[in-house]
């Protein structure tokens, strides 16, 4: 591992990612999950078509750097780490190039939350609005996770986090995720 925790500079030969025999039927609006082989951590997109999801970016760092930003913002609330670690943007990028570490199981996952996927419609709305949008990303109330259980679901969901209510929704995210789509919304009409 390189100073950056950068596990592909050493082991360049090391990149193989098990994609399930579910990601090449996903549909439209299919939650896929990136987990991670050793943190039991994910990454957590939606499919959109053609090979592609739309995700928190989180995807463009490594895991250590994910682990530092969320450390960070647990440590020092009040503090930037993203002056450290940059904000995320929300992006859509093919399945094969986000950035993962090596063992990564990549599947389609809608069974993890028990809840009722919004109409079509609304998910290419949140899909369209929230594209390129940059956001703070924090690991306890706003990662990749809820902002795909967002788009499918309507509702910020993550069930990582091990002492958190399982399926419970992120009123602030969940509230603050319903604002920018109503302001979208009102400059459309």
């Amino acid at each position: 591992m390189d100073l950056l925790g950068n596990w592909n500079s050493i082991f360049p030969q090391m990149t193989w990612r098990q994609i399930d025999q579910s990601v090449s039927t996903a549909e439209f609006g299919d939650l896929i999950e990136f987990a991670h082989p050793w943190s039991g951590l994910s990454l957590w997109g939606v499919y959109v078509g053609e090979g592609h999801v739309i995700h928190f970016g989180v995807g463009d760092e490594n895991m250590t750097q994910r682990a530092c930003r969320g450390l960070l913002q647990q440590i020092v609330p009040k503090s930037n780490g993203d002056r450290v670690l940059r904000k995320t943007r929300i992006c859509t990028q093919r399945i094969t190039e986000i950035k993962v570490s090596p063992g990564t199981r990549i599947r389609v996952n809608n069974n993890k939350h028990n809840l009722v996927p919004s109409p079509q419609e609304r998910m290419i709305n949140c899909c369209e609005t929230f594209l390129h949008q940059e956001f703070k990303y924090d690991l306890m109330n706003f990662n990749s996770e809820h902002f795909a259980t967002f788009v499918r679901y309507g509702n910020a969901v993550c069930n990582q986090i091990p002492f958190k209510k399982k399926n419970g929704t992120h009123v602030d995210t969940t509230q603050t995720l319903q604002m920018i789509m109503q302001q979208r919304m009102e400059t459309e009409t």
